[in-house]
């Protein structure tokens, strides 16, 4: 019944944030309910992050739940080299899928950047990116350690990574590769914080050069044929996201496979307090 805690934070975390943010709009009765959902959110996450210390040590037996969780603030500049490295590995793995589009005269023209559509993109890593990191490869992949172990954990938290981002406006044909894709992207990032040696700085910039590069060719920056083959492009007409295509998905998977290779050169280490079951050697 371990796992019974590891269920009912959120469920206690996201009602709460709800709650608090309708007293926004008692006093603000203009606000959108865009907005009010964002601000719940953002309550939410603040709630999680004043909790995370006194979870740390009642539930990990640390003080130290920060180094835990891969957010080290001591040593500056390694921090820097595992976010640009992670940032870096992001800019070409997208190059690789511009490339396949290229070739595959998938894209007419490309345009100008435009200083509002960068400062989102850096807001997006700041923001969202940064918070969905701290909670998925943080603090779910401790909780999924300790419950079921490494090899199983990694799974077990890709798999809530990737239904944590269900889209009920697109169709099952669409949305069964997106969240494969997702799947796929979630046992990437977590790789990634195990070949860093538990940081997860580099998991930050993996996945928010990704996002935010993205969100700039997908701004404008890239115009797309209409003749490409949505699959190329993924999931569907009406939802262009590399995570669901073809494409995407096949890089993945390679990038799986050499992470792979390199975690048994490296050597299996995740920075936590939680120790993984003795069986899960190897993921």
């Amino acid at each position: 019944m371990q796992w019974i805690p590891t269920l009912t934070l959120f469920l206690f975390l996201y009602p709460t944030g709800w709650l608090i943010s309708q007293i926004f709009y008692l006093f603000f009765r203009d606000i959108s309910s865009n907005n009010l959902s964002i601000i719940g959110t953002i309550i939410t996450f603040v709630l999680f992050l004043i909790l995370l210390p006194s979870w740390g040590k009642i539930r990990w037996k640390t003080d130290h739940v920060w180094l835990s969780i891969g957010l080290n603030f001591k040593n500056k500049f390694t921090a820097l080299k595992l976010f640009l490295s992670g940032f870096i590995f992001s800019v070409f793995l997208l190059i690789i899928l511009f490339l396949c589009l290229l070739l595959c005269g998938g894209i007419d023209r490309t345009d100008y950047i435009k200083f509002n559509q960068l400062l989102n993109a850096i807001l997006l890593i700041v923001g969202i990116v940064f918070a969905e990191e701290i909670i998925f490869r943080g603090w779910l992949m401790e909780e999924m350690v300790m419950l079921y172990g490494y090899r199983r954990g990694v799974i077990f938290q890709s798999i809530i990574f990737s239904l944590a981002h269900f889209r009920s406006d697109i169709g099952l044909l669409a949305l069964i590769p997106f969240l494969s894709g997702l799947f796929l992207f979630g046992i990437v990032l977590t790789l990634r914080r195990t070949i860093d040696k538990g940081s997860l700085w580099g998991c930050i910039g993996l996945h928010g050069g990704f996002v935010s590069i993205w969100y700039l060719i997908d701004s404008g920056m890239v115009s797309f044929s209409i003749d490409t083959p949505y699959f190329l492009l993924g999931p569907s007409k009406n939802m262009v996201n590399p995570i669901g295509s073809v494409n995407g998905i096949i890089i993945l998977l390679i990038t799986i496979f050499f992470q792979r290779r390199l975690f048994s050169k490296t050597g299996r280490f995740l920075a936590s307090t939680v120790n993984a079951s003795s069986n899960d050697e190897t993921p």
